[in-house]
């Protein structure tokens, strides 16, 4: 990303942050507990899901229907009162719990009906999904399993409880409390604020997983840039970039803002987690941005000089092509300019 892209990003309102995905099988890394039912949640149906393209509260809805068919307990206890009182996931910073693995900085908080159980899962670097019970503050919970998201469609193809999932994602609402808050219903539980939110359709700042925190690097496209992440911002090159959730109906009735509307959002960008086959993405649109995809990021593991090293990687347009890959120091970007990785997705693929 060289400086009149950010230029343009920011002058458009341009830039990147949302949540779901597709991961590829991964074997459980912990021992996996024998389910505890003896019955299925729902009566078998027909019904099949596809894992790839869900939205966040499908993936919510196929951990749940998996773990309680799979896990009984209180897992199964969760799905059935979710049928009959609505499902709700809480998205809160992984440091609130002590897991085996924060994955990538958030946690999935399952509740029914507002009452939490400790049932929590995470997303890992490889887009699998780690699966937990027993989470409180303070205590170590106890981890169920690692597995993707794929290899828990076809479980819950194989038992026939396709029409649970899409039952429980009818009603079901993501709710970030890990600074601003959003779902499907408009739901807002800001636990941080500042003197912008509530003006323009600002529901808050949006919270910035810890993993993409810091200071990148990067030197392709013959261009030395320097981006610093913190928790609700951005800056790239010296440009600043305030990261915020936005209400969708406010967007909808303001279609062509006003100068003045424009001016006081010209440094705010419309932040979301986007989930696509490569991962989830953070994904930054300009507030009143009407056309186009955004910026996205995310954070990769490559292996460099034989060593595995995290990198923030940029990717823009449709398909989220990468455009550029950020180093942890300048040396390194220096180094690998330009280089190409086979786990990325390119334009010219």
């Amino acid at each position: 990303m060289n400086r009149k892209q950010t230029e343009i990003l920011l002058i458009t309102g341009l830039a990147a942050l949302t949540l779901a995905g597709c991961g590829s099988n991964a074997a459980s890394q912990g021992k996996e507990q024998t389910s505890s039912s003896t019955s299925l949640i729902a009566k078998k149906s027909s019904v099949q899901i596809n894992a790839q393209g869900m939205s966040p509260q499908q993936v919510v809805s196929l951990v749940t229907a998996y773990a309680g068919n799979r896990y009984g307990g209180q897992w199964a206890q969760m799905a059935k009162q979710a049928r009959q009182s609505g499902l709700q996931v809480n998205l809160y910073p992984t440091s609130r719990y002590r897991l085996s693995d924060n994955g990538q900085g958030m946690a999935y908080e399952v509740t029914a009906d507002g009452q939490a159980a400790g049932l929590v899962y995470t997303i890992d670097q490889d887009d699998n999904v780690v699966i937990y019970q027993g989470a409180q503050s303070g205590k170590p919970a106890h981890k169920l399993t690692t597995i993707s998201k794929s290899a828990m469609a076809k479980y819950i193809n194989q038992h026939g409880q396709g029409a649970l999932v899409n039952d429980l994602a009818k009603n079901a609402q993501v709710v970030d409390k890990s600074g601003g808050a959003t779902g499907d219903h408009g739901t807002s539980s800001a636990g941080h604020s500042d003197g912008e939110t509530g003006k323009y359709g600002n529901k808050g700042p949006f919270a910035v997983p810890g993993d993409m925190q810091g200071t990148w690097y990067s030197a392709d496209n013959d261009d030395d840039s320097t981006m610093t992440i913190s928790d609700h911002a951005m800056v790239i090159d010296g440009d600043n970039l305030k990261l915020y959730h936005q209400d969708a109906q406010y967007a909808r009735d303001n279609e062509q803002p006003s100068n003045e509307q424009v001016s006081a959002t010209k440094d705010w960008g419309r932040a979301q987690f986007l989930h696509d086959d490569g991962g989830t993405w953070l994904n930054v649109q300009g507030w009143f941005q009407a056309a186009g995809d955004g910026t996205s990021y995310m954070v990769k593991t490559e292996n460099i000089d034989g060593k595995p090293v995290r990198v923030l990687v940029v990717g823009e347009g449709a398909e989220n092509w990468v455009t550029a890959v950020y180093y942890p120091t300048k040396a390194m970007a220096q180094q690998q300019a330009d280089q190409k990785y086979d786990d990325l997705h390119y334009q010219d693929d």
